[in-house]
């Protein structure tokens, strides 16, 4: 619940349309989709692909429809987790894209061969998929900054094995759908060119492997 989504078929909108105004809206270019009846905020609709916002009051056994002008899809019927994080690979730095969205604190920067983890860093890992907050954001608004909205289900990060503290788990302030979390490396970690950085919540977890040195 409250973790971002993309949906792929055909003919799915009659135009392409994206938006990054809070709330989002629940129709976009005469489409809406639902699930268990609920409407899902959208980012961007086309013919191909559907963004959006899996709303927090679902969850359990769920039932996807489209709705359009030209008609209304057969019903897709999949399982909400309580949590299932993934983080994000869109970041860019230089010529490199699809990067893992994950910064060190030190200079602000994506973590990369170039920019690797140091013991004792401070990173933070941009997801999304870790679930309902409190307090509560309703579907398709903005964060909040003041409080933050806290991950109910508690994530726990590991490198190489080794847990991080955390400092922080929830969404980011000011984004939809998208969450972070800030951790701290401590002093002794394995270090290489492969290390994997493990988000685990709820019975399920997400790796990818970064660089880590002294």
């Amino acid at each position: 619940p409250g973790g971002l989504i993309s949906v792929y078929g055909d003919q799915m909108s009659l135009v392409n349309l994206a938006t990054r105004t809070t709330p989002l809206p629940t129709a976009l270019g005469e489409s809406c989709l639902t699930v268990n009846g609920v409407p899902v905020p959208m980012i961007l609709v086309s013919a191909s692909q559907i963004n959006g916002q899996l709303p927090f009051n679902v969850d359990g056994s769920a039932t996807m429809t489209l709705r359009t002008s030209g008609g209304v899809s057969d019903n897709f019927y999949f399982t909400i987790l309580p949590a299932a994080p993934r983080i994000f690979r869109t970041g860019t730095a230089g010529p490199d894209t699809g990067l893992p969205t994950v910064t060190r604190a030190l200079n602000g920067e994506l973590v990369t061969l170039s920019n690797p983890i140091h013991p004792k860093d401070s990173i933070t890992i941009f997801a999304t998929g870790l679930g309902r907050t409190m307090p509560a954001v309703e579907s398709g608004a903005a964060a909040p900054s003041d409080p933050l909205a806290g991950a109910v289900i508690p994530p726990s990060v590991t490198l190489g094995g080794v847990e991080l503290e955390l400092q922080y788990a929830g969404l980011a302030p000011g984004e939809v759908g998208v969450y972070q979390i800030n951790a701290t490396v401590p002093g002794v970690v394995p270090t290489g060119m492969e290390i994997p950085l493990t988000v685990s919540q709820g019975g399920v977890s997400t790796s990818l492997n970064v660089r880590v040195v002294k």
